[in-house]
């Protein structure tokens, strides 16, 4: 017989699946809207936010594995399925594969948001492990990384302020990296204030060091895969320090 809070865990998880069934409706239908992939897809770590600002309520963090695998079996069935509406996932939730880097051989075709459930999958190990860590990871991953996007896009796009010309990434601008950087320090030290209760300032510089250590990831590493790599970099920075 299940206890209250197991039954707790329960009942998150399936609203956690129906909230990807409806998000994966919402995607088709920004698609039909004439809404540019890119748009949605940097749309949707930051609706996973709702769900990650929850994960502390969990009494077995395995539950939270629910979360990349039912995003993973709607990424497959959008990639393997012909369907209209599987189709349209597909375009909604697929990469952009234009190479950034001249010579760089063709992009590897795996499902659509694969790096971000990657991510997802990282930051949950890092929260198994070691709890205020992966909470920080997460949010990062869902706030800062989108945050960033816009304020470069917005930036080179309207503002026509000179790109900062990363290789890998050459629409990254210095405003996108500074913004990513505060906002990345400011919620990685939230988290590990919430866990211990500790002042503000003594975490500033340690998790400043693990932000810098994230943004110059996100520069270096081609496509979206900067996604997981930063999870694993950042992570490993906040466990040495």
């Amino acid at each position: 017989m299940l206890t209250a809070i197991n039954t707790t865990d329960l009942v998150i998880s399936g609203l956690l699946i129906i909230g990807i069934l409806q998000l994966a409706l919402l995607s088709t239908a920004m698609l039909r809207k004439g809404i540019p992939p890119e748009a949605i897809q940097q749309m949707i770590p930051a609706l996973f936010t709702i769900w990650i600002v929850i994960w502390p309520v969990y009494m077995d963090a395995h539950w939270l594995w629910l979360g990349s695998a039912t995003l993973a079996s709607f990424s497959l069935l959008s990639w393997t399925l012909p369907q209209p509406f599987w189709k349209q996932l597909r375009t909604a939730w697929r990469y952009s594969t234009t190479r950034t880097i001249p010579g760089q051989p063709p992009a590897l075709k795996l499902p659509p948001l694969t790096p971000l459930i990657i991510a997802f999958a990282i930051t949950t190990l890092w929260f198994q492990s070691i709890p205020e860590f992966g909470f920080g990871l997460a949010l990062s991953l869902c706030l800062a990384f989108p945050a960033a996007h816009w304020v470069d896009h917005i930036s080179t796009t309207k503002l026509h302020i000179r790109p900062l010309g990363f290789p890998a990434q050459p629409q990254q601008t210095l405003a996108g990296h500074l913004l990513f950087i505060t906002t990345s320090t400011l919620l990685l030290s939230w988290s590990l204030q919430v866990y211990h209760g500790t002042d503000w300032r003594p975490l500033i510089i340690a998790t400043l060091l693990a932000a810098l250590a994230s943004s110059a990831t996100r520069a270096l590493i081609p496509g979206q895969w900067f996604m997981p790599a930063a999870m694993l970099t950042t992570g490993f920075v906040m466990w040495l320090l």
